[in-house]
């Protein structure tokens, strides 16, 4: 299985724009809310890596309403779209759930911000992971890359494995990318972990190299018989230093999709608290 999208657009949605996530339309500023039906109209819908248009609709401030048209792929419910509305060099994001489908469209949820249910582990697991510096960063915003996921995903399958690449225009791996995760890598440990984000405690102090936006994450987690890898590319969205350690919340910019991440849950939940 893999996933593959144009990374600039990722890049822009994840890292490069102030987004503030909101969880209900009441906490929108003031002139966007008095006509909702004028702001929906520069909404943007950002589902499995692209953009779409719709004609959203709402019926209070935690309920909207998708209309289905021929341009709009058929969602699932239970599956998850972000709704974006961009002003004044800010963009107003909600993460949103499909809560019912109807012949006519879709009911979509609000949720809330950072509502996914985080894993906590009561074993130490292992995370090694590298800088990607700020030049390569530059580098991926002027060309055209791809940011792909290969993975041996199957809901039978005991051993997984999940490995992001960034790939050039002609479908080669970029070399200075490759060099980049293999360099310089820091050692820590996995505390939690949900299908968008990781948080990870390292035993010493990190000085951060300047500018650092991309974080490159490797780590495996065992038991019994069953075995899930992964090397996943991630946003580095905060981190904080306690006492002597140094914890960082990286967001993965490709997240897991719901059958995915069930899979992922049911292994690795004997080692979660």
């Amino acid at each position: 299985m893999i996933d593959k999208v144009r990374f600039l657009n990722k890049l822009k949605i994840s890292v490069l724009n102030k987004n503030i996530l909101l969880g209900s339309l009441n906490y929108l500023p003031s002139d966007l809310k008095k006509d909702l039906e004028k702001t929906f109209e520069q909404a943007l819908i950002f589902y499995r890596q692209n953009f779409l248009k719709g004609s959203l609709k709402a019926f209070n401030a935690k309920e909207l309403f998708l209309p289905k048209t021929s341009k709009m792929p058929e969602f699932l419910k239970g599956e998850s779209l972000l709704i974006i509305i961009s002003h004044n060099k800010v963009k107003y994001v909600f993460q949103t759930l499909v809560e019912e489908i109807t012949p006519e469209g879709y009911k979509l949820r609000i949720l809330n911000p950072r509502h996914e249910k985080k894993l906590t582990f009561k074993t130490v697991i292992p995370v090694f992971f590298s800088f990607i510096p700020y030049d390569l960063f530059l580098n991926f915003l002027q060309k055209d890359y791809y940011l792909i996921r290969e993975s041996n995903f199957s809901l039978n399958s005991d051993n997984l494995h999940f490995y992001d690449f960034i790939f050039d225009e002609k479908n080669k791996v970029n070399e200075k990318f490759k060099k980049a995760i293999h360099e310089y890598q820091i050692k820590g440990e996995l505390v939690n972990i949900s299908s968008e984000e990781a948080y990870i405690k390292t035993s010493s102090i990190i000085q951060i190299p300047e500018k650092v936006l991309l974080i490159y994450t490797k780590f495996e987690i065992s038991i019994k018989n069953k075995s899930l890898n992964f090397g996943l590319l991630c946003h580095l969205r905060d981190f904080h230093f306690e006492e002597d350690n140094t914890f960082f919340l990286l967001h993965f910019l490709i997240g897991f999709k719901p059958e995915v991440w069930n899979k992922i849950e049911e292994l690795i939940k004997p080692l979660v608290k």
